[in-house]
C-alpha cells in the first residue's frame, strides 16, 4: 500500500540487476529495504531485463547460488567451457579451458531476461517497491545534537510516482541508477571519464557451427570483437567499432552486408555467420565515481564505475560490491541465523549508514575496482595499438599464456573475479 510518508532503513535508487540483487541479499539482515525505479520491467527502455547476454564470471554463479536464485537462472544460461583469444591478422593466441584448469566452467552467459525473471519477484518480496517512480531529490536530515554538533542522521528523499509524490525517509541512501545517475550528481559525487572513442555493437548471432561452449575475444585494429556462447546455441555478439562507423554499420546496413563485414573481422572459427537479431549501439565511456561513499549514501553499480566491455568485467566487479557491502551491512550466508539471534535478544538491527561502516565498505573495495579497470583498461591500450615492436610483443605475451600454466593460471583468476579478498557472498556456499 502506498503511504505519503514512510521510513526505511535502505533505500536503493534502481531496481536494475544492481539494486535487485542488493535488495534480495539484505532480505535476512532484519532491516526494512525500499527500490524505486523509474522503470516498468516489461518496458523496451528497461536495460537490465532485456534480450542482451551478460557474461556471469564463477563469483557471480556463486553469489547467486548463496542466494538461492541459481536453480532458477542456470536452466536459462550457457556455460562457458573454454576462452580462446587472438589478435586479428597475427599469429599470437592463447586458450583458457575449464577442463585443464579443473572447474566445471569458466563462467556462463545468462540473458539478462532470465536473470531479471529471478530477480525480480525475489525483489518484490524482500523489499517495498515504488515503481514507476523517480528520485526527485534528497535531503540531510540531522538529529536534535546541540548546535555545531548535529549529525547527519538520515536522508529524506522525495520521489515522484503515478499517484504524485512520496516522501521516503532513510538511513542509507544506495544509488544504483546507473552510469548517467543524477542521484550521484545531486549528492555531489563527482566522476572521472575516459571515452574510448569506440561504440559496442550488441546483437544475438546464429552460425554454421555450434559454439560448443567456447568464448571468442578477437582484437582486430578498430577494437576487440567477442563471440559469446548464449543459449539455445545462439553466439552474443559485442563487436567495437569508432563511434560513427559503429552507428553506420548497426542502423543502415542490410543484415547481409553486415554479417559479411563481421565474418570478415571474426573468420571462419563458426563456420558461416547465418543470422542476426536486433542489433543496439552503446558508446563505451569509462566511468568512475571520485567517492564510492559519502555520508549516509553509498555509490554502487554503473553508477560507480562503468568499464569497457572488453573480458566482461562490469557486472561481475558490481556484483562483488554488493556482495561486499550486504556483508558489511550483516548480508551472507548465515545472515538469517545472526538476524534471528539479534531478535530473539531484542537488538535492532545494526545503523546501516554508519560512517565508519561505510568507509571501510569504501577502502575495501578500491583494490578491486583498481585491479579490474587497470585490467579492462589496459587490454583495450595494448591490443589498439598498431605500433609493430609492441605487436610483436603482445603476440609473444599472447603464445607464452598459452604455454605457461602459471601464467595463464593469473590471468584466469582475473579473468573469473577470484584475484583478491573475494566478499563472502562470491564464494562456495
Amino acid at each position: 500500500m502506498m503511504v505519503d510518508e514512510a521510513t526505511f532503513d535502505v533505500l536503493i535508487a534502481g531496481g536494475g540487476l544492481v539494486g535487485a540483487s542488493l535488495a534480495v541479499a539484505l532480505r535476512d539482515t532484519g532491516f526494512t529495504v525500499a527500490v524505486v525505479e523509474p522503470v516498468p520491467p516489461k518496458a523496451d527502455q528497461q536495460p537490465s531485463f532485456d534480450d542482451r547476454q551478460t557474461a556471469l564470471a564463477p563469483t557471480s554463479r556463486r553469489f547467486f547460488q548463496n542466494l538461492g536464485l541459481w536453480d532458477a537462472i542456470e536452466p536459462g544460461v550457457a556455460p562457458i567451457r573454454s576462452i580462446h583469444v587472438s589478435d586479428r591478422g597475427h599469429g599470437g593466441f592463447t586458450r583458457l579451458s575449464a577442463d585443464q584448469e579443473g572447474l566445471p566452467a569458466l563462467g556462463h552467459v545468462a540473458p539478462n531476461r532470465v536473470l531479471g525473471a529471478a530477480l525480480r519477484p525475489a525483489m518484490a518480496a524482500a523489499a517495498t517497491l515504488f515503481c514507476p517512480a523517480h528520485i526527485i531529490d534528497s535531503q540531510p536530515v540531522y538529529d536534535g545534537a546541540a548546535a555545531g554538533e548535529a549529525r547527519l542522521a538520515a536522508r529524506k528523499v522525495r520521489i515522484e510516482t503515478e499517484d504524485g509524490e512520496r516522501t521516503l525517509t532513510t538511513r542509507l541512501l544506495v544509488v544504483a541508477d546507473g552510469m548517467r545517475s543524477a542521484t550521484r550528481d545531486a549528492l555531489g559525487v563527482e566522476t572521472d571519464e575516459r571515452d574510448y572513442g569506440q561504440s559496442a555493437i550488441i546483437a544475438n548471432l546464429r552460425t554454421e557451427r555450434p559454439h560448443a561452449g567456447v568464448a571468442f575475444e578477437r582484437f582486430t585494429p578498430d577494437g576487440p570483437l567477442a563471440l559469446l556462447p548464449a543459449p539455445d546455441n545462439a553466439v552474443s555478439l559485442v563487436w567495437t567499432l569508432p563511434h560513427d562507423e559503429a552507428r553506420d554499420v548497426a542502423e543502415s546496413w542490410s543484415d547481409a552486408a553486415f554479417l559479411t563485414r563481421l565474418q570478415d573481422a571474426f573468420g571462419w572459427r563458426l563456420g558461416r555467420l547465418e543470422g542476426v537479431g536486433q542489433r543496439h549501439v552503446y558508446p563505451l565511456v569509462a566511468v568512475t565515481a571520485e567517492q564510492f561513499s559519502v555520508e549516509r549514501a553509498v555509490i554502487l553499480g554503473n553508477a560507480a564505475h562503468a568499464l569497457h566491455p572488453v573480458a566482461g568485467q562490469g557486472l561481475n566487479l558490481a556484483l562483488r560490491d554488493v556482495a561486499a557491502l550486504a556483508g558489511a551491512l550483516g548480508g551472507g550466508p548465515d545472515s538469517a541465523a545472526r538476524s534471528g539471534s539479534a531478535a530473539e535478544r531484542g537488538n535492532p538491527p545494526p545503523d546501516p549508514g554508519e560512517p565508519s561502516r561505510l568507509e571501510a565498505y569504501a577502502r575495501s573495495r578500491r583494490s578491486d575496482y583498481r585491479r579490474t579497470f587497470t585490467f579492462t583498461d589496459g587490454l583495450v591500450r595494448l591490443f589498439s595499438n598498431e605500433f609493430l615492436p609492441l605487436v610483436a610483443a603482445r603476440n609473444i605475451g599472447l603464445t607464452a599464456l598459452d604455454l605457461l600454466p602459471p601464467a595463464r593460471r593469473l590471468l584466469l583468476k582475473q579473468a573469473t573475479g577470484a584475484a583478491g579478498d573475494v566478499p563472502a557472498l562470491c564464494r562456495e556456499p
